[in-house]
């Protein structure tokens, strides 16, 4: 038969284990943003594109996007 048992948890306790539960929550999503953030860097460097034509590049897009959908 279970024994049912009753325990105070200090706030302080309780605070530290929110945040080591979101940190482990995170970790994984803050791992692949990462390696989204060093594979960018690394198309970049391959591309030879100046962030001036990305950008142009990108506002073409968004506008030829934009009038596909109506």
């Amino acid at each position: 038969m279970a024994t049912l048992n009753n325990a105070h948890v200090p706030d302080e306790v309780l605070a530290v284990d929110e945040l080591a539960e979101e940190a482990l929550r995170k970790g994984p999503e803050d791992r692949d943003w990462q390696e989204l953030l060093a594979y960018g860097r690394q198309t970049d460097h391959e591309s030879g594109y100046t962030a001036a034509e990305v950008s142009e590049i990108v506002k073409k897009r968004r506008r030829i996007s934009a009038a596909q959908r109506g």
